[in-house]
């Protein structure tokens, strides 16, 4: 058996040696928000997001003969009203959304960060990152989800649980007491 090469160093002499020891994963920095914290914080918006279109439709069924008057007066004028209707659907649900960015970038915190004492602050300075950064932050959310959101997965890994949103954007989720904290030390 001397000339025979076995299967197995055919594959390594291809392929390299095996597999180099997997190093101790990195722990998380302390002070940062759990996956749990802000997975809670997006849901409770997105609840009262969906509890703003819910009631829009509900609005619109207990006043539809205020509507039906509306629309056959539009018909009158060559107006198709139902599509007026329909997009005051998503601009409810969606307005209430970007209420919360353009909240979250002037003070650090939406509505559910805020009752999860968690705050998004910029990853250089500590400070809330501003309306615009958080309104893109916002709109990066949607490359997050695209790959069967696995970028609402990557926190659970990341040594600083940034979403792929939040490291374009350069943005940390820490708790409040981190804030707390800072605010002493300025003192």
């Amino acid at each position: 058996m001397g000339g025979v090469v076995s299967q197995e160093a055919r594959w390594r002499a291809l392929i390299g040696p095996g597999r180099v020891p997997k190093q101790a994963r990195q722990q998380a920095l302390p002070g940062l928000a759990s996956p749990n914290a802000r997975a809670a914080a997006a849901l409770l918006e997105l609840s009262i997001a969906t509890g703003v279109m819910s009631a829009y439709t509900t609005f619109l069924y207990v006043a539809r003969p205020v509507f039906a008057l509306v629309q056959a007066v539009g018909l009158l004028l060559g107006v198709q009203m139902q599509s007026w209707f329909q997009s005051g659907y998503w601009v409810c649900g969606l307005g209430f959304l970007v209420w919360q960015a353009a909240e979250r970038g002037a003070t650090g915190q939406s509505l559910g960060q805020r009752l999860l004492g968690i705050v998004t602050v910029d990853e250089d300075t500590g400070r809330p990152v501003g309306v615009a950064r958080s309104l893109v932050r916002l709109g990066l959310h949607l490359v997050d989800v695209a790959p069967l959101f696995f970028g609402f997965i990557r926190p659970l890994v990341h040594v600083r649980r940034q979403t792929f949103a939040d490291q374009v954007a350069r943005t940390v989720v820490v708790e409040i007491s981190v804030i707390n904290q800072m605010a002493e030390v300025v003192k």
